[in-house]
């Protein structure tokens, strides 16, 4: 069976298609997009990288139901494609809401392309989308024959998730059992979370809570990243872990996957007992359709929007912090979750880590007895606890990190999702504040939709 082929990009990039597609005359327009790539054995994704609107004026024809421009206006793109090895997608607009491609589309579709693939000499996948006038999209990749094969997901990452599939979801035959048939929290929800997938990286306190509700969700993929195993002083935060797990050494990640599987609720599960940086986990993770991020090391954090900019993922980043006094008096409970968007702004812009605490990450991971007199940061500040008891408030911030994506996906907040970027909880004292959405990243933002190149995500820690 081939491959399925998907698209992302991002609410920016969905604005600017939109406004020049739509001007108001009640024409078709059309845009040729650069893309990146994540390719994939089973899923291959078409990345935006720039957009190129083709000028009103060039049109030789441009009518309600039709739209024609000469070939030529292509050639230096084509040439930057074939130069770089980047797909090329064709956008236009149907304004009278026409939810399927014409046959003037297949007559046109099938002149253009093969001369694409000709030009661009590699085997790399080019598509043909439709926008409608409610920001809809709808597609198909097209071979070097001219045969067509609809886009089996389409994806706009940005302050809201929209999604919009080849088929309509259709819920296993356990979850028809459950639920309402509303869009969020019902059959339609537990329909789609079956098509999309996610990565949890890091399986231990927060991370194997939200693994347990990303699969009772009935996520149809989960990919799960950990080196640790399992030990006697995590056995009291750590969800599905037994003794007999910590006597055995058993790896967090399998643990998880023995407790997905014993579910019986469909959700296929791909397992990495290794540390992120690795060629094969980054690979794993960027296949995925959102990210979560359960790591307590800068250099994770790093890693992940690296992943988030280059494959315009969604990227939630969770984190809690217990603060004592020496007596042992617990003086703060914290916790904090991010949603980063691909081109808006990162953990980085937003301090949550700095370059020099990613070096010295990278130094501790691959020279841990040169590291080994830097003081590690502790789970608990101020005093020496090696099985703190914080399950409850890591089932706390977990599941605000799962409504997150839930918000995201289903608006099921009452106010724009703008506003929520960062959530910070305060346990202690019983305050929640909610920062909005700031400036665009500049040290991630030159990288979206870049894709796969060598090495990965430009670290040579990944050349394979």
């Amino acid at each position: 069976m081939s491959a399925l082929v998907a698209l992302s990009l991002t609410e920016q990039q969905h604005g600017t298609l939109h406004g020049h597609l739509f001007p108001g005359d009640g024409k078709e327009a059309a845009a040729i997009a650069l893309c990146g790539r994540r390719d994939g054995l089973e899923r291959h994704r078409l990345l935006v990288r720039e957009i190129h609107p083709i000028p009103y004026d060039v049109c030789s024809l441009r009518a309600p139901d039709a739209i024609r421009w000469p070939v030529e206006w292509l050639d230096p793109l084509l040439d930057r494609a074939a130069a770089e090895g980047l797909s090329v997608v064709k956008f236009h607009s149907h304004p009278a809401d026409y939810r399927r491609f014409s046959a003037v589309d297949d007559q046109s579709d099938t002149a253009l392309f093969p001369g694409i693939h000709g030009w661009v000499d590699r085997p790399i996948i080019h598509a043909s989308v439709v926008m409608l006038q409610d920001g809809t999209l709808f597609g198909r990749s097209v071979d070097a024959d001219g045969g067509f094969a609809p886009l089996h997901m389409i994806t706009c990452v940005g302050d809201d998730i929209r999604t919009w599939h080849a088929r309509d979801p259709v819920p296993s035959a356990r979850a028809l059992r459950v639920g309402r048939p509303t869009p969020a929290f019902g059959h339609r929800m537990t329909a789609e979370c079956g098509q999309l997938s996610a990565a949890v990286v890091g399986a231990s306190g927060t991370g194997s809570i939200i693994i347990e509700q990303l699969a009772r969700l009935g996520f149809g993929r989960l990919v799960l990243a950990d080196p640790e195993r399992a030990e006697h002083k995590n056995m009291n935060r750590i969800v599905n872990a037994t003794w007999q797990d910590a006597e055995d050494g058993v790896p967090k990640v399998e643990i998880a996957r023995r407790a997905i599987e014993a579910m019986q609720l469909g959700t296929k599960v791909e397992i990495y007992a290794g540390n992120l940086v690795r060629r094969d986990i980054v690979e794993a993770v960027a296949g995925c359709d959102i990210i979560f991020g359960c790591v307590d090391s800068a250099e994770g954090r790093d890693v992940l929007s690296r992943i988030s900019s280059y494959y315009l993922l969604p990227y939630i980043d969770v984190g809690v912090r217990i603060g004592a006094l020496m007596d042992g008096t617990i003086d703060r409970i914290d916790g904090v979750v991010h949603y980063i968007k691909p081109g808006g702004s990162s953990l980085y812009s937003r301090q949550a880590y700095r370059q020099s605490q990613v070096a010295a990450d990278a130094l501790r991971r691959s020279n841990p007895l040169l590291y080994a007199e830097r003081q590690r940061e502790k789970y608990i500040d101020g005093v020496e606890e090696e099985a703190p008891a914080v399950i409850s408030v890591n089932m706390t911030v977990a599941a605000m990190a799962v409504n997150e994506m839930l918000a995201r996906l289903y608006l099921t907040r009452n106010q724009p999702n703008r506003s929520f970027a960062t959530l910070r909880i305060n346990l202690a004292e019983m305050e929640i504040e909610a920062v909005p959405e700031g400036d665009p990243c500049p040290l991630f933002g030159p990288v979206v939709g870049v894709g796969d190149i060598e090495p990965p995500l430009n670290l040579p820690e990944l050349s394979g």
